[in-house]
């Protein structure tokens, strides 16, 4: 006779611990947005979306687990990346040189291309990733460093047609400038796509946030106010 069968491994939960407060600002005060349609193995099928009445943050709760989440994450960054390309698309369709800022692995120039196929496409990032983008041919030219770096403005100086920062002013000590030393690498009529989380809060001295900083340092705003995805002209010369 057969011994008795080990016993099965429950899979993983699709979600982590439920959060009582906002990991954000740790505020407790939340509000459910979108609530999950009923437990399954103690879990919703769909994990609630919370609002933090504070911060304004917006979250999961719960959690999805680390898996799961990146799995989610790279779907909804591929999208993302596709709706920040043909925003440009529709203002400048055919720039000749396009600069990727805290490119990484060059995921967004790489999704860009479908949509700017004749386009020369160079990575910019602090990080040595950018030359294995370079070797992986996701990128012409790579660049490793800061807009703020002295030898990466002396040699970038209004050099591209096209300038991005996708997801990337949120994660640097000093936003203002890498927002300036972007404008100083487009050539005068050139075009800047800055794609943040909320594009109100980046600059919190300004009544609107980065529009009116764009104004201030000489452009044009082709967004309005409240898009995620701000695209501005180069009008006037950045010092």
């Amino acid at each position: 006779m057969s011994g008795p069968s080990a016993p099965s491994v429950p899979p993983l939960p699709p979600y982590g611990p439920y959060r009582q407060d906002c990991p954000w600002c740790g505020s407790r005060r939340l509000r459910a947005r979108l609530r999950g349609d009923g437990p399954r193995q103690g879990a919703p099928r769909r994990s609630p979306v919370e609002r933090c009445a504070d911060c304004r943050h917006v979250f999961r709760n719960p959690p999805l687990t680390p898996a799961a989440r990146n799995s989610v994450l790279r779907a909804g960054v591929r999208f993302r990346h596709a709706l920040a390309a043909r925003a440009m698309l529709r203002r400048r369709p055919d720039p000749e040189s396009w600069l990727d800022v805290g490119t990484g692995d060059a995921d967004f120039p790489s999704a860009a291309r479908a949509y700017f196929p004749y386009t020369s496409f160079d990575g910019l990032d602090p990080t040595p990733r950018v030359l294995r983008a370079r070797e992986a041919e996701r990128v012409e030219e790579a660049f490793v460093g800061r807009l703020t770096d002295p030898h990466i403005e002396a040699r970038l100086r209004e050099r591209y047609d096209v300038v991005s920062l996708v997801q990337y002013l949120e994660q640097v000590a000093d936003p203002r400038a890498e927002l300036r030393g972007a404008l100083r690498v487009l050539r005068p009529g050139g075009h800047l796509l800055v794609d943040v989380a909320d594009p109100r809060r980046l600059f919190p001295v300004h009544p609107v946030g980065l529009n009116a900083e764009l104004v201030a340092q000489g452009c044009t705003v082709l967004t309005g106010a409240r898009a995620q995805r701000v695209i501005a002209r180069k009008d006037a010369s950045v010092a």
